[in-house]
């Protein structure tokens, strides 16, 4: 494998060199296509397409049946711990590394009384590699998934919310109705209240396509087939996280002791060494094939020669010494950039604790409102119309809570995310991953 992958970058950096890359190669092809291709469409005059376009939206009627509502699917309960672990779990290159990674250690079981201690040591230095690649992967899905999660109550909890609008315009227009056919003068034109009840209707319909596409996201991302078409209950009510943080700088101290690309980079230069030499180019070779570039060999014939016999290549440590150097530069790197992803994933949450608060308070100052109208409607002194738009605005106002709550959720797994804690939550390790994942 780590040939292949060797070979395949020296091929395109030959490729390169000789000046004959892929993007230049296609270049000209293009270039050659319009010099002696097909002939340009015809030219024509401008005609506008807008009320083509009219015309063609009227001839399309509703789908039959109707695009399903949230109350007539079928749905099925997971929790917030299920999705994460469900989709650590069903995470494919994940897995195809921690095979790679059991293959090594059976060889190396079978070969321990057979083979020297350099070969045990390179797949030992191998497995470590896979084992925390692994890792990595495994949370980065877990997060993913977990933020779609919320999203997908998000829209839930919309879908919910507008209904109740919804309905309330449906019945303003029908006293608007009712008003104008009895000569009563309207506050505003019949036509405003028609518009609102459309413009209602066209966001549930666009809500209910993010419910489909977030739930078939999240069913392919947790393992379930294509075909499947039930959609998910989520449960935002589960103490998944903490109510704020309240030690940032413990936060990112966690996170730098656990994140798993950084456990990787100091396995990698703690044990390098002229015998890990090349899993180690390797590795670099997924950064930038360029930085595991070998210095030019020695001109004199006799030195490779010797250096085979001897087991000791010419310039090796050299070699060693250089690649630990561009290793410590990279993690340095990404410590400086999982820092600064923890803390501001920290004060995220913080944020969104504080702006959830604001946002209820908000909304029940509108709710308060909307009892004063109520009211003074039951004494003659205001009409339905200003009722109406007080319901709008605690439903806006209510819909605000729902996105600040939601949001400081998604906040706090990418705060888990960052730290790299997501896989060791489900039980899999730096130590290995579990047989048996938590469901």
């Amino acid at each position: 494998m780590r040939r292949a992958l060797f070979l395949l970058a020296t091929g395109t950096l030959l490729s390169a060199m000789s000046g004959c890359s892929l993007g230049h190669c296609g270049r000209r092809s293009a270039s050659h296509a319009a010099h002696h291709g097909e002939n340009p469409p015809v030219q024509v005059e401008r005609s506008p397409q807008e009320p083509t376009v009219q015309q063609l939206a009227a001839t399309l009627q509703p789908p039959h049946p109707p695009l399903e509502s949230s109350t007539k699917a079928v749905y099925r309960a997971l929790s917030p711990g299920e999705c994460q672990c469900l989709a650590a779990k069903h995470a494919p290159l994940a897995d195809a590394l921690d095979d790679q990674r059991k293959r090594l250690g059976a060889r190396r079981d079978q070969s321990r009384h057979t083979r020297k201690d350099k070969s045990e040591k390179q797949r030992a230095f191998q497995a470590s590699m896979l084992r925390y690649s692994a890792l990595e992967i495994r949370d980065r899905a877990a997060g993913a998934a977990l933020e779609a999660y919320y999203q997908l109550a998000a829209a839930e909890a919309k879908a919910d919310l507008m209904a109740l609008a919804t309905e309330r315009a449906r019945e303003t227009l029908r006293r608007a109705e009712q008003m104008k056919k009895l000569g009563i003068p309207l506050p505003s034109p019949l036509e405003e209240y028609q518009r609102q009840l459309v413009e209602l209707q066209l966001q549930q319909a666009q809500n209910q396509l993010t419910l489909e596409q977030l739930n078939g996201k999240l069913r392919l991302a947790l393992g379930f087939g294509a075909e499947d078409d039930w959609r998910i209950q989520a449960d935002p009510g589960v103490g998944l996280v903490s109510d704020s943080v309240g030690d940032v700088e413990s936060a990112v101290r966690l996170g730098m002791s656990q994140r798993p690309q950084l456990l990787l980079l100091r396995a990698l230069i703690a044990d390098l060494d002229r015998d890990t030499l090349g899993a180690s180019r390797a590795f670099l070779q997924t950064i930038s094939p360029l930085l595991a570039l070998s210095r030019p060999g020695p001109n004199c014939k006799l030195l490779p020669l010797l250096g085979r016999l001897s087991h000791v290549r010419p310039g090796q440590e050299e070699e060693v010494e250089r690649i630990r150097d561009q290793l410590r530069t990279f993690l340095r790197e990404r410590e400086r950039e999982t820092e600064a992803e923890i803390r501001e994933a920290a004060y995220e949450v913080n944020a969104r604790r504080e702006a959830v608060v604001l946002a209820r308070e908000a909304s029940e100052r509108r709710h308060e409102r909307i009892r004063d109208l109520e009211k003074q409607r039951a004494e003659g002194l205001r009409g339905i119309s200003e009722l109406t738009q007080a319901h709008m605005d605690w439903y806006k106002a209510r819909g605000e809570v729902i996105k600040e709550f939601l949001g400081w959720k998604i906040a706090a797994v990418k705060l888990k995310q960052a730290q790299g804690i997501l896989p060791a939550e489900c039980g899999y390790t730096d130590a290995a991953p579990c047989s048996e994942c938590r469901q």
